[in-house]
């Protein structure tokens, strides 16, 4: 990606882009690095909010030999559906897609050179709970814990 931002009220956020991943600055400082007690130099990259991140998670996950749909076809036949306080649904293509009520599109915001769109929910905690708890093993890993005293 690499850009600029706008002039005037973005400029306190800086005036490079770059995509995540992407080396920023020559790492660590003597300063952070004595603070985090790591080494000068350290590298750093630029980050993902952590929807992307579980986003890019998804996308990059190996489907080989799980008889999936998605199996043998292009990363933007997926969508991840990200779940924690809120939730994120979200899918890359080739192209711009501009559809009403969706966040994006965004170009390079989770994979390069790729279009992200997203939509979600907020409050979606208790959709975890559901799905963890209508999952065929959650009986038997729930005696387990019990057993364990992990409850």
């Amino acid at each position: 990606m690499g850009g600029t931002t706008r002039s005037g009220a973005y400029s306190k956020i800086g005036q490079q882009t770059c995509c995540p991943g992407t080396p920023v600055g020559r790492g660590l400082t003597a300063a952070a690095a004595a603070d985090l007690g790591l080494i000068q130099g350290t590298a750093v990259g630029a980050s993902l909010i952590d929807a992307h991140a579980g986003g890019l998670g998804v996308m990059g996950a190996d489907v080989g030999g799980h008889q999936l749909p998605c199996e043998h076809q292009p990363v933007s036949s997926r969508m991840a559906l990200i779940c924690g306080t809120s939730s994120c649904h979200m899918a890359v293509s080739t192209q711009p897609l501009f559809v009403p009520g969706v966040w994006g599109p965004y170009l390079s915001a989770m994979l390069p050179e790729l279009w992200l769109n997203e939509g979600g929910q907020s409050a979606t905690g208790r959709l975890v709970e559901h799905v963890v708890r209508g999952h065929a093993a959650y009986r038997q890993l729930e005696e387990r814990a019990e057993r364990r005293c992990v409850c």
